[in-house]
């Protein structure tokens, strides 16, 4: 009960409320994007075509964006000026001006720890009732949640393999792939959280439906290792580099392609590849986006 009580207060006071009385009532629905952030200017490609494809998939809606990242969210406002919601004063923010019809959408790759905590603050305030209560409030599937969703991403990923890199200056010749050739490697962030499991199924599904595509991630199994021994394998002389990540922020300018000798790209090179890379950011998919957008059709369906 404290802890309700706690919520109540904040979707109080954190934005400045006009009154039960005055507030308007608002009969379309909100969707509330939730990301880890960037501060990436060409990354924010990525979360621009999401917000894009969701205003095409419903035309009715309010569409937000809030960051989960504290320290990307300072460091917006301090250098740029730009001031973006956490998730709860998001949440706030539309209880106040009206939206009692919300679905959070997780833009998260996988259901680990920042999925988990977006969940608890959506069960929270789900269980606020009375006038700052929501009538429904739902929360949308992280990309990969069922089978089929590994499955859409699988078939979505190939449209990426030949595009030059975008959301970046740095923009290598990228000419058709020859699977025979050239192996394709994407790497993901990766968890301690169990969730992480869900990389080897991605990894294993990529194996099933193209010839030498590989995947690895920077925090978790499968790593980098696992990688090199399956390129060593496959015979592929060329690696095209790719992030199996929403947006193409640090660890794609840093760890997979960045110039220091523990980037996978200076690995790489190192063992003798010739490598290349693609820093297209998932978000700037069409086919990845929407995966995110059946989620948030499922979430709308389970309003009362």
């Amino acid at each position: 009960m404290a802890f309700g009580m706690s919520l109540l207060l904040a979707m109080t006071f954190v934005v400045p409320s006009q009154g039960a009385m005055d507030r308007p009532a608002r009969d379309n629905p909100a969707i509330l994007l939730v990301v880890f952030g960037t501060s990436y200017p060409g990354a924010q490609a990525a979360y621009e075509n999401i917000e894009r494809i969701y205003r095409e998939q419903f035309p009715d809606a309010e569409i937000r964006i809030a960051f989960t990242s504290d320290y990307i969210r300072r460091k917006l406002l301090e250098r740029d000026n730009i001031s973006i919601d956490n998730p709860l004063t998001g949440l706030a923010r539309l209880n106040d001006e009206g939206y009692v019809n919300v679905v959070v959408q997780s833009l998260h790759v996988i259901p680990g720890e920042e999925f988990h905590d977006l969940a608890n603050i959506v069960d929270s305030v789900r269980g606020i009732d009375g006038k700052f209560g929501f009538k429904n409030l739902a929360l949308g599937s992280p990309l990969l949640m069922s089978m089929q969703d590994y499955r859409n991403a699988s078939l979505a990923l190939p449209s990426q393999f030949d595009q030059n890199t975008t959301g970046t200056e740095r923009k290598p010749r990228v000419s058709p792939r020859d699977a025979e050739e050239m192996a394709v490697v994407f790497m993901g962030h990766g968890t301690e959280h169990p969730a992480n499991s869900a990389y080897s199924q991605m990894a294993s599904i990529l194996s099933e439906d193209h010839k030498n595509v590989f995947l690895g991630t920077v925090e978790g199994y499968p790593g980098y290792d696992d990688v090199l021994a399956k390129l060593k394998e496959c015979g592929a002389k060329k690696v095209r580099l790719m992030p199996f990540m929403v947006v193409a922020g640090d660890h794609a300018l840093n760890d997979l392609t960045g110039s220091e000798s523990d980037s996978w790209k200076s690995m790489l090179d190192e063992e003798g590849f010739q490598t290349d890379f693609n820093l297209m950011g998932m978000g700037e998919n069409d086919a990845i986006a929407k995966i995110f957008v059946e989620h948030t059709r499922e979430a709308f369906s389970r309003f009362g």
